[in-house]
């Protein structure tokens, strides 16, 4: 079995697994670009924030009868500065696994594909999806360290599960949708943080943001959580999801796509803040 030429693969697919080679390399150029514009405009802007944590801080009112009042101290632990290029960091990032797909990997990556499942995927999502699933999460105001752990180690089993979902589902002839499920729950507790630090801050705000900042704060979310319905659709076979590959082929373009404008549109949040 070669994988030049057009190819058909176990399923039936009319896309050939030397075009995917193609498309993940278009790709990568493209996450390339974007990574270096973003890198080029971050280091000639000036940004710093601060990063905290909350210690509890005990106060003696009264030694006899002893008598102490707790209260939340937050603690600066570092100032976080150059995001621009964090931000960079992830479509380079992106490019990256494109072009090990591409060349060195691609042996591996065509025996995956195979077998129904690209672990090199959800390997680069686990990162990169990790690294704006922060920067969304600081930009909204989520500044105390431990909450920003936690958002972003739920987001990482999040998309692990998407790894799981695809090895378990190697073995069964019913789709077992355990991985996915969990892998909703864990994706899902980051985005009811956020949307509730969003709505404290607007209960406190003397005005009402306009209507485009809730457009932003949705257009986050659905273009954050759009793979899940590419799996979704992949795995309930409907339409053209039936092939593995096509659904691959969706999997790239929605990184490119997604990650693109989600990317942007938190540059344009952090450098000109809503």
């Amino acid at each position: 079995m070669t994988t030049e030429g057009k190819m058909e693969s176990p399923s039936g697919s009319s896309i050939s697994f030397s075009y995917l080679k193609k498309f993940n390399l278009y790709a990568g150029v493209l996450h390339l670009i974007t990574g270096m514009l973003m890198l080029f405009l971050g280091l000639t802007l000036e940004w710093s924030q601060d990063v905290y944590t909350i210690y509890l801080d005990f106060e003696v009112v009264s030694v006899s009868p002893f008598e102490f009042i707790v209260q939340p101290t937050p603690v600066v632990l570092f100032t976080l500065t150059n995001i621009g290029v964090i931000l960079a960091s992830f479509p380079l990032m992106s490019a990256l696994a494109h072009f090990l797909i591409a060349y060195p990997l691609n042996g591996k990556y065509v025996a995956n594909l195979n077998k129904g499942m690209n672990p090199y995927r959800w390997y680069e999502y686990s990162v990169s999806s990790s690294v704006m699933i922060f920067l969304i999460t600081f930009l909204l105001g989520i500044w105390d360290l431990w909450s920003l752990v936690m958002i972003v180690v739920l987001n990482a089993m999040m998309i692990m599960f998407g790894y799981l979902m695809e090895i378990l589902n190697q073995y069964t002839e019913k789709t077992n949708w355990t991985p996915f499920i969990l892998g909703c729950v864990s994706g899902g507790v980051p985005w009811v943080v956020l949307f509730g630090y969003f709505a404290a801050a607007i209960g406190a705000a003397e005005t009402q943001p306009p209507t485009f900042v809730y457009i932003i704060i949705f257009m986050y979310f659905f273009l954050f959580n759009i793979f899940a319905l590419n799996m979704l659709l992949q795995y309930k076979k409907v339409s053209k999801w039936k092939d593995y590959l096509y659904g691959e082929r969706m999997y790239i373009v929605l990184s490119l796509v997604a990650k693109t404008l989600l990317a942007w549109i938190v540059f344009a949040g952090i450098f000109a803040p809503f």
